[in-house]
């Protein structure tokens, strides 16, 4: 859920720390209705890259997955553990980079992030690496802020790097350094965003739905 993922975790620490869940405790409205139509069996591994306080892949191992969250935050580990907790549910939470992080080929069911925003030079090496630890079949789900964003306050950077050109991030999840993936869909949208007073108001946001094959 970060809007920047960098090696240096301490300023989502400060923001982790506090007793109040940064973006509250329910799931991203859109990995909800993602995810809510799709079926943890055969396989139920689901990986949710920079969930801060861990609240997709709680809800997401309340509805059957087996949910694992890599983030940087030792703060936000901690408050994954507690909300998972409240729900009566284990979820595994690496404190991790994407850079650095290794994945295991073809073995997840699911991955689905909301507001991970890299550097673009990171994002489009690594984001095609992630996918490759898509099972055939597999999903991704992801939201992010369209560059109209900037503008808005609703959340999200306030770098345009940072922010989303649609074709551009639909061209490096489904090029070549990436699995061979079908695209269910692929939209930049308006909503209206609920999510604390960090991610409230309207926003334009970029929506993917794909398919490894």
């Amino acid at each position: 859920m970060h809007e920047d993922q960098r090696s240096d975790g301490s300023m989502w620490d400060r923001r982790f720390a506090e007793p109040v869940y940064a973006y509250g405790k329910e799931p991203n409205a859109w990995l909800k209705a993602c995810i809510g139509e799709l079926s943890p069996e055969p396989n139920p591994a689901a990986l949710f890259p920079a969930d801060g306080e861990g609240r997709n892949a709680v809800w997401a191992a309340c509805e059957g997955w087996s949910a694992t969250v890599f983030d940087l935050s030792v703060e936000g580990k901690k408050k994954c553990e507690q909300l998972a907790g409240e729900h009566g549910v284990s979820v595994a939470y690496d404190v991790d980079d994407l850079v650095a992080r290794d994945f295991p080929e073809s073995h997840y069911g699911l991955i689905a992030c909301s507001w991970f925003h890299t550097p673009p030079a990171i994002r489009k090496k690594h984001m095609p690496r992630m996918l490759h630890a898509l099972a055939p079949g597999g999903h991704f789900v992801m939201e992010g802020y369209h560059k109209t964003q900037l503008p808005l306050t609703s959340g999200g950077p306030k770098s345009l790097d940072l922010l989303f050109d649609l074709d551009e991030v639909l061209k490096e999840l489904t090029g070549p350094l990436a699995p061979s993936m079908r695209i269910i869909r692929a939209s930049v949208e308006e909503t209206e965003l609920d999510e604390s007073d960090l991610h409230r108001g309207v926003a334009k946001v970029v929506r993917f739905h794909l398919q490894r094959t």
